[in-house]
């Protein structure tokens, strides 16, 4: 039942990271729970709290980022019954939008069980200093 459970906490992350890459909000509103309990703190940003705003802020963020391509590395999940706990690098490639360049943050992800899905509950990013070139994305089939 753990392995069910952590490939489908890993499977909702990795989704939260395709839809910011593919800019996809439908995509990132399937992933939250739609909850006043929901928090978020963009890199530099105010800490966003409950759904609403928090939906607001990825709309506007997919509305002016144009391509990116994010993927998280380092990843740690730790599961507490119906809560999980995701530590990550964030990896963020800017030579689509701002030539070559590269950023990284650190990430603390929190996911709870809603029904039978995982549902993003919070998102914690803060900026990294520049530190040489992002490791490569590990190879995917998806």
């Amino acid at each position: 039942m753990e392995d069910a459970t952590l490939a489908a906490v890993l499977a909702v992350h990795n989704s939260f990271y395709t839809a910011i890459s593919l800019a996809d909000a439908p995509l990132m509103e399937r992933l939250w729970a739609a909850s006043p309990d929901a928090v978020c703190e963009h890199p530099g940003w105010p800490t966003l709290i409950g759904w609403e705003a928090i939906q607001e802020s990825w709309r506007g963020i997919f509305e002016n980022q144009g391509l990116l391509h994010i993927w998280p590395t380092d990843v740690q999940v730790r599961l507490y019954g119906q809560t999980a706990e995701v530590n990550c690098l964030e990896n963020i490639d800017l030579a689509k939008t701002r030539g070559p360049r590269r950023g990284r943050a650190r990430a603390t992800n929190v996911l709870r069980r809603v029904g039978d899905d995982w549902k993003f509950l919070e998102h914690h990013a803060v900026g990294l200093p520049d530190s040489g070139p992002a490791p490569r994305e590990p190879f995917s089939t998806n």
